[in-house]
């Protein structure tokens, strides 16, 4: 159970009112945050992927460290031996050039061979299906048809120089050993090569080149025991893919359509690759299944596998990272429309609540469940990965930034932060859970912050008062105004009303046109004073008292002012419900007195008679 709001301040002075301890409401179950008027929640999160395994940045932290590679693996796969294999071939799936038709170059003196045909430099070799077989086409710029074969056995084509497999622009990679096509459609290339070979193409698409020496060679090793911890079986048309779904592959070289071509292989890789050649991590025998990502945050997660724990790791948390590391600890933009797609029935979202973590780490780890709350019905997500919605964010392991963070901390600042009369924070700023709004606690108060209102202090015995009342969830709403003195007491404006408060009135609610009508007559420097209570329903009305008169309202008489003599008269009559009813003017002079008009009759008073009641 994770507790989200407490509202309760130790003690705090208004005006030299000690504040009343108010009942601090029940924890909650869920965090819940409802959807932002903005149209995103906006989110802090620590670590890049699953968490699983070795935190690439991590690896860069330890090594920058002095520590060394195998000291660096037995960290992130703890009862795990290094140990080593034999090369062999492998058959990576090239799936990002899957499609309708896949073209086939070299760029070199060395031609291409297909069977016993030949692709020289210059020309283009095409391989389509039409239904039954591979068609493969040699062409000459401007589409010039040198040569066309149907194939039904599977064509492997060749190339000294390596094979270029492009689109139809001319983007496209080189890669070692040889292309292969099942025959399947959509048309899809298979590179088969040597496992380090592969490896060459795959440690510098997983860590940066710049990477310090032991930590490029703990991603080979940890690269080379993931392929053959996850071969697919020798019936199947590959081993391995080359998308983040197994290990990035993207060969020896990339060229844009313009032609520029780059080099995918870097030194500092291909000698990890080379100084770790063969060596593997073992669990029971076998490649150990070494999961990895680019930032655990501070804690790895529990992967399938008794080596991959769940435990802290300081290298890679936003405290002890690298400096180059910008995902141990980030902040984006979740936007409503993409939770929405979670929805039911086409539903738009009212609320997130996370409603399960992990345990481990700040805000209570990776989430595990969340809620989303639409108009059509509550969505329950639960496992590893829903709480990134499908890649919108960077991990799991993330909490929402309450709405008005910002803008709270400016208020706090411009009172004059500790030094100033809320004091200092004595917790994080807290989302607030039915409606869109957030507040954070200080010694002495506190300040609310929502959309509408913006950001502002209340405390002491206003504050009480308002919790009393239900908080912003009551009539009153959020506070519109900080915490403001006046001649003999202090008030804070809220949304639906305004609270006054003098040390011999305490704290009152006024609101409406009863609030209006006091207002009129000069507010607490009036005659009325301070209110005495807060506004009470009445049957077809209602009421506030203050130090000097009553305010009565309804909707047929409107919002009139009754006092003195006149006002003990009438409640002697039996107030609103007696023959008199409602009042419905104010008091005003007449010869020798005073007068105020009621629905049902008048109240006259004069030194001499006294408060004289007239019924019609």
């Amino acid at each position: 159970m994770i507790v989200r709001r407490r509202r309760l301040v130790p003690a705090a002075l208004t005006a030299g009112v000690l504040l009343c301890a108010l009942p601090v409401p029940a924890a909650q179950a869920a965090e819940t945050f409802p959807a932002p008027a903005s149209g995103a929640w906006t989110v802090t999160g620590r670590g890049y992927g699953h968490g699983y395994g070795m935190s690439q940045w991590g690896a860069q932290s330890r090594a920058v460290a002095g520590q060394g590679y195998r000291q660096i693996l037995e960290a992130y796969y703890p009862g795990t031996t290094a140990a080593t294999r034999a090369d062999r071939t492998v058959r990576v799936q090239l799936s990002r050039f899957s499609g309708p038709e896949v073209f086939l170059e070299t760029r070199s003196a060395a031609p291409l061979r297909v069977g016993d045909r030949t692709v020289p430099q210059g020309q283009r070799l095409r391989v389509t299906w039409d239904g039954a077989a591979l068609v493969l086409t040699a062409f000459l710029p401007g589409w010039q048809e040198v040569w066309t074969e149907r194939w039904t056995t599977v064509p492997t084509v060749t190339g000294d120089d390596g094979v270029w497999v492009e689109h139809l622009d001319g983007s496209g990679n080189r890669y070692a050993g040889r292309i292969s096509f099942p025959l399947s459609t959509p048309v899809t290339p298979i590179n088969t090569l040597s496992l380090e070979g592969y490896l060459l193409g795959v440690v510098p698409r997983e860590s940066p080149a710049w990477f310090a020496p032991e930590a490029l060679k703990a991603q080979a090793v940890a690269a080379r025991s993931y392929a053959l911890s996850t071969l697919r079986a020798p019936s199947s048309a590959y081993d391995i893919c080359d998308t983040e779904a197994c290990q990035v592959y993207r060969g020896a070289a990339a060229r844009t359509a313009a032609g520029e071509v780059t080099d995918l292989q870097p030194a500092a890789t291909t000698a990890a690759v080379r100084a770790t050649a063969g060596e593997i991590r073992e669990h029971a025998g076998a490649p150990a299944f070494t999961q990895f990502s680019s930032s655990n945050g501070g804690w790895s997660a529990t992967g399938s596998k008794p080596y991959l724990r769940a435990a802290e790791d300081p290298f890679s948390s936003p405290a002890g990272k690298v400096p180059q590391d910008t995902v141990a600890g980030w902040t984006a933009q979740l936007p409503v429309s993409t939770v929405a797609s979670r929805c039911p029935a086409g539903g738009q979202p009212r609320a997130l609540s996370i409603t399960r973590r992990d345990g481990n780490g700040e805000w209570g780890g990776r989430i595990t469940e969340l809620v989303v709350r639409c108009t059509t019905g509550d969505a329950t997500l639960s496992g590893a990965s829903v709480a990134r919605f499908a890649g919108a964010l960077r991990s799991s392991w993330w909490d929402v930034v309450p709405g008005g963070t910002a803008q709270i901390d400016a208020t706090w600042r411009a009172l004059g932060a500790a030094a100033g009369p809320l004091g200092a924070p004595t917790g994080p700023v807290w989302a607030l859970p039915q409606v869109e709004g957030s507040y954070q606690l200080f010694q002495r108060g506190s300040i609310y912050w929502s959309p509408r209102s913006g950001a502002h202090a209340v405390r002491g015995a206003i504050r009480d008062r308002w919790g009393a009342l239900g908080w912003e969830g009551s009539y009153l709403g959020f506070p519109t105004t900080d915490e403001t003195a006046v001649r003999g007491g202090a008030f804070n404006h809220f949304q639906g009303g305004s609270v006054y408060w003098s040390p011999a009135t305490g704290a009152h609610a006024v609101r409406g046109l009863i609030r209006d009508r006091w207002a009129s007559l000069g507010w607490e420097t009036g005659f009325l004073g301070y209110p005495t209570t807060d506004e009470v329903a009445l049957p077809g009305g209602a009421f506030t008292h203050f130090q000097g008169g009553s305010v009565y309202w309804s909707p047929a008489t409107g919002a009139h002012v009754v006092r003195g003599a006149i006002r003990d008269a009438w409640a002697r009559q039996g107030w609103e419900t007696g023959r008199l009813g409602y009042p419905t003017s104010d008091e005003y002079d007449v010869p020798g007195g005073k007068r105020s008009d009621f629905q049902g009759g008048s109240i006259t008073w004069t030194p001499a008679g006294g408060a004289v009641v007239t019924t019609r």
